[in-house]
């Protein structure tokens, strides 16, 4: 068994840090696991963790590269040497322009000591700067240093190990199963899919060779498509999730303006504020009712019924077309066919009946003489509008057509009531926030901040509709893409049943397809039993971390990892109603499962680790999940994060205290406290 201990956590010249600063892991031990580094806001807590994940992902890795606004990953150059005005790039700002940029981890194992170094430097090259990975061992360069730092830790997990305490959310919030891909390679299910795919490029070789080569050209030609579409969806859906994880930062961003908003309100009684509320809500309510009711009545042929004068217009040329007889195409076919019809058929008779030159011309016009009387005749020129419909379309269209023009006044005006009818519940709605906003804010001073605050909360809202809307579009993109898929599978399947006979004599597809079909049996058994228990360790974990609440009372996982909720009667709770803060701990119950059950000896650093969590439940976090979280675990709190009685409880569990110091924004450094938290 390896056994493995960190030692160290080296930052230098990286983001908000100038000069070299070291965290000492050595004397972490399982009874003290805990190493604290604390620091206000903006001194360098998130600049840390993301010199960490660094090491591990480099800088071609697009998660961390989603550094601005819109979270679409900015280039590996941008990232690296900043992006002017929007974001500074790996090297810090005040340190000497020549100085390079790294971060280390030192660690043993089995009596081994290992470092892994990635260090970025300026260069004069098209990127703008060179990035290396060092790994030795024993002091010496080690041949595969890549192999063994992935090894240590693949990338696609290192979210679940080095993270934002307030932005896991996402792992509870997600109704997709997104960390499918990241949990199979936690939990060692990834390898199955590796020799999958090596398997499926052998048995697709061997049955082309079998095939006539217009056949296999056909099959990669939909292969091709198929990958396409592949990788249409993984696009889309990548560029979803992002947004999926913007609206969420957003929402969050709202939820804090909302509550530094409500502490302005102050200046109202408690049965006014509830008589005001009980206002709003009604209003609320009763726009809500309205909506749905107009929804649901609204007719298809609203469009056509904002303009009444188009309709009459349409119908008025409906009635012409229909009274003036025989359809147009219909009309101009008998006059020109019916004629020579009937001449051939008289030619046929026996004996046959010949007519001369003149004789048939006469004829001719007696026919037409004869579909004039019966009605059928070519006065006017065909309508272009119903070119294409047949008669029973146009009829069908007729009689609708009669409706709008009877009622279509009546039904318009009654819909236009209920809009008028809607904007005056909205308007009323507005005007008794706006009226409770007023009646609760006592200084002109504490009005322009709220003012300002409601603004920007309004702001918000109107990126969260936008996102709304792009979200709504890729997975538009993605349901088409999927389309794509199915298509070309569907061509490729028809010409595998074609072929079947072909299919049936070679041996080697066959022995292939039976592999697949075992690995593929393997990895569904392997990956029922990991779920179960980790869904088994998840309610443990729950059953700890939210032994409070009264909501949330148990987990199932999906396969996918998607996670549903219960109460304690086993009802399944809806995930918007559940609180951020307890969406906190759920997503810390589920890594603290999948961490014990993929058993790998990594350390575990938290940014912001108490976030919204309430006085009951960080006493079962000191107690419970931080003593077992990791070895060693390493949280990065603000300066209040942590009260006197939250370092009373995680006293008998630190090893180490550091605090970060940081002039200006770009100067920060780490500085050894004692176990008290002093100056050391």
């Amino acid at each position: 068994m390896v056994e493995t201990r960190f030692t160290s956590i080296e930052v230098e010249n990286i983001f908000a840090y100038r000069g070299r600063s070291r965290i000492d892991l050595s004397e972490c031990t399982d009874e003290r696991n805990v190493v604290i580094v604390s620091g206000r806001n903006g001194a360098g807590k998130t600049s840390l963790l993301n010199a960490i994940k660094l090491l591990f992902l480099s800088a071609d890795n697009e998660n961390i590269r989603r550094v601005l606004f819109a979270k679409a990953p900015i280039s590996p150059k941008h990232f690296v040497v900043g992006l002017t005005g929007r974001w500074s790039g790996v090297f810090n700002t005040a340190a000497p322009k020549d100085s390079p940029a790294h971060v280390a981890l030192e660690w043993t194992e089995n009596g081994r000591k290992l470092r892994a170094e990635r260090v970025f430097e300026r260069a004069n090259n098209v990127q703008g700067y060179t990035e290396t990975l060092n790994v030795t061992v024993d002091g010496r360069a080690a041949e595969d240093g890549p192999a063994l730092l992935l090894q240590l830790l693949p990338q696609e997990v290192v979210p679940f190990f080095f993270f934002d305490g307030e932005q896991i959310q996402s792992l509870a919030d997600s109704e997709v199963g997104r960390e499918q891909v990241e949990i199979e390679r936690l939990l060692g299910l990834s390898f199955v899919a590796t020799i999958l795919r090596e398997i499926d490029l052998y048995t697709k070789a061997r049955y082309r060779a079998g095939l006539p080569g217009s056949v296999s050209l056909q099959i990669t030609q939909n292969e091709n498509k198929e990958r396409e579409a592949v990788a249409k969806i993984e696009a889309a859906e990548r560029a979803r999730v992002a947004l999926e994880v913007e609206m969420q930062d957003e929402r969050r961003q709202h939820s804090k303006l909302d509550e530094e908003r409500n502490r302005l309100r102050t200046g109202m009684s408690e049965a006014e504020r509830n008589r005001m509320i009980a206002r709003i809500r009604l209003l609320t309510g009763e726009r809500e009712r309205l909506a749905v009711e107009i929804a649901s009545d609204l007719p298809p042929e609203a469009p056509w019924l904002t303009n009444m004068a188009l309709v009459r217009d349409a119908f008025s040329a409906l009635e012409g077309y229909m009274g003036a007889g025989t359809a147009p195409d219909v009309a101009r076919r008998l006059r020109n066919e019916l004629p020579i019809e009937l001449l051939r058929r008289l030619a046929n008779q026996n004996p046959p009946v010949s007519l001369t030159s003149d004789q048939q011309l006469q004829f001719h016009r007696d026919v037409e003489e004869a579909l004039n009387v019966a009605g059928v005749v070519s006065q006017k020129d065909e309508n272009p509008m119903f070119a294409s419909l047949s008669p029973k379309q146009v009829r069908s269209l007729h009689r609708r057509f009669l409706v709008w023009t009877d009622s279509g006044e009546s039904v318009a005006s009654a819909h236009a009531d209920r809009l008028r009818t809607m904007r005056q519940m909205t308007h009323e709605q507005q005007q008794a926030e706006r009226n409770m906003d007023e009646a609760e804010i006592t200084s002109d001073e504490s009005r322009q901040e709220f003012n300002k605050l409601t603004e920007q909360m309004g702001e918000i809202d109107a990126k969260i509709q936008l996102i709304f809307q792009t979200i709504a579009k890729h997975q538009y993109e993605e349901e088409q893409a999927q389309k794509e898929l199915s298509a070309a599978r569907e061509a490729t399947r028809r010409l595998h049943i074609q072929y079947e006979e072909v299919t049936r004599q070679n041996q080697a597809y066959q022995f292939g397809g039976k592999i697949s079909q075992a690995l593929e049996y393997f990895r569904e058994q392997k990956r029922a039993r990991i779920r179960q228990s980790v869904e088994d360790r998840l309610n443990e974990r729950v059953g700890t971390l939210l032994a409070p609440s009264q909501l949330i009372k148990s987990v199932a996982l999906d396969k996918q990892f998607h996670m549903t909720f219960f109460d304690e009667r086993q009802k399944e709770v809806a995930r918007r109603s559940i609180s951020a803060g307890m969406r906190q701990l759920v997503a810390m119950s589920m890594l603290w499962a999948l961490k014990d059950e993929a058993n790998r000896p990594l350390p575990v650093i938290i940014d912001t680790p108490l976030g919204r969590i309430d006085r009951e439940t960080r006493a079962l976090l000191m107690s419970e999940y931080f003593p077992r979280a990791g070895n060693p675990l390493i949280l990065l709190p603000t300066n209040s994060e942590f009260s006197t009685e939250d370092d009373l409880n995680l006293a008998g569990r630190i090893a180490r205290r550091y605090q970060i110091q940081n002039n200006g924004g770009e100067e920060a450094r780490i500085v050894a406290l004692n176990i008290h938290g002093q100056p050391a």
